[in-house]
């Protein structure tokens, strides 16, 4: 999973880590394409999306002083801005271009547009995208913004808007919607969400986002599509349109629970983070925080917590980018770590001991290097 959101990255980059996927044998690129920080496709429908939401005034310098502290807005007193501003989209044509490249190598493309969380940007372009209309800015900062979309007609409307356009650009079975992290403080003090949610029969706007994310999942299932979301998307029972779950919050859990339910799972446990560091020393670069190492890496077992073994898809590795400013910094998080990923999900149990994996990484990091692709030292 590629997160262009948070930091825009150049399509050349992304196809050159389309390359190197290839030559990885990984093959599917998730490509995280909207979050509070930026929009990244390009909408013929609604095109404020990129002439306003793909744009930031600026960017919060180092780790915001709320990360972990969800009582805080994103936007606070704690932090400081580097006063640069940043984004970038890439146009449907560049997109089509890529998965035309990607699908060539044996590489499909996933989109992701997050729905209906982490909707800053769509927000900011589109203030009546909300219950009650405010007028914002893209998200500066890191964590979650409590600004989500209205699930009503409005904002289903949209919702199926932008997702024609992306089923119109790729051809990708699956589809992801996101799901994740989708608080409700705006829904529970607005009188619109209020009447919206009575009059549906619900019980409390808490169930807003399972209703929603069936009428999209139903939809997506329509055009011959699967939903992919967040493992969020299950916790009011399971939406229509035979989603995939993709576990990562207590992931063992997650994936239990989706698999009792007879959904298909992808294992996304922290440890496949990549945004977080590859070690715990003081010569790593900022990142969220110190995480998992190569040969922890090797070591994990994606059927932990697989009650049906035919249920699990694969395993996924995360590229959030609120610290990966640069594609340079991106191949120095992602690998060798991501080549440890590949196999695992090629040989899983069968594979290689550590050992020989490891006398076995030179030449394939040297293979990475000719596609210009730099990785972290090995020690």
């Amino acid at each position: 999973m590629l997160d262009v959101a948070r930091h825009f990255l150049p399509i050349g980059e992304v196809r050159r880590l389309v390359e190197a996927m290839s030559l990885l044998r990984l093959n599917v690129l998730h490509l995280h394409l909207t979050d509070d920080q930026g929009w990244r496709f390009e909408s013929k429908t609604w095109p404020r999306l990129t002439e306003v939401g793909a744009w930031r005034d600026e960017t919060v310098v180092g780790r915001p002083g709320n990360y972990h502290d969800q009582t805080l807005h994103p936007e606070n007193h704690l932090n400081s801005y580097d006063g640069v501003p940043h984004g970038g989209y890439y146009t449907q044509d560049e997109l089509r271009e890529l998965v035309a490249v990607a699908r060539h190598r044996g590489v499909s493309v996933m989109p992701e547009i997050d729905m209906p969380g982490h909707m800053r940007p769509v927000r900011a372009a589109y203030p009546e995208l909300g219950y009650e209309p405010a007028p914002l800015g893209v998200g500066r900062s890191w964590g979650v913004y409590p600004e989500v979309l209205r699930v009503d007609d409005v904002g289903l409307a949209f919702c199926t808007d932008i997702l024609g356009e992306v089923l119109d650009v790729f051809d990708s079975p699956y589809v992801h919607i996101g799901g994740d992290e989708c608080p409700v403080f705006e829904w529970e003090a607005s009188p619109g969400a209020q009447a919206h949610s009575r009059a549906l029969g619900l019980d409390g706007v808490t169930q807003l986002q399972h209703w929603f994310t069936s009428r999209i999942g139903s939809y997506l299932a329509s055009r011959s599509r699967r939903p992919v979301g967040w493992d969020e998307i299950i916790d009011e029972g399971v939406p229509e349109g035979d989603p995939v779950v993709v576990a990562w919050r207590s992931w063992t859990e997650a994936a239990t629970r989706a698999t009792r339910a007879g959904l298909d799972v992808i294992q996304a446990p922290p440890l496949l983070y990549f945004d977080y560091a590859a070690g715990s020393g003081e010569d790593e670069p900022l990142a969220i925080g110190p995480g998992g190492t190569l040969a922890d890496v090797y070591a994990y077992d994606p059927y932990a917590g697989i009650v049906d073994d035919s249920r699990l898809l694969g395993l996924q590795a995360q590229l959030w980018s609120e610290y990966i400013p640069t594609a340079q910094h991106l191949w120095y998080m992602a690998f060798p770590r991501l080549v440890a990923v590949a196999d695992i999900g090629w040989y899983g149990a069968d594979r290689p001991p550590y050992e020989e994996f490891l006398a076995g990484l030179p030449p394939r990091l040297e293979a990475l290097r000719d596609l210009g692709i730099g990785h972290r030292p090995l020690s």
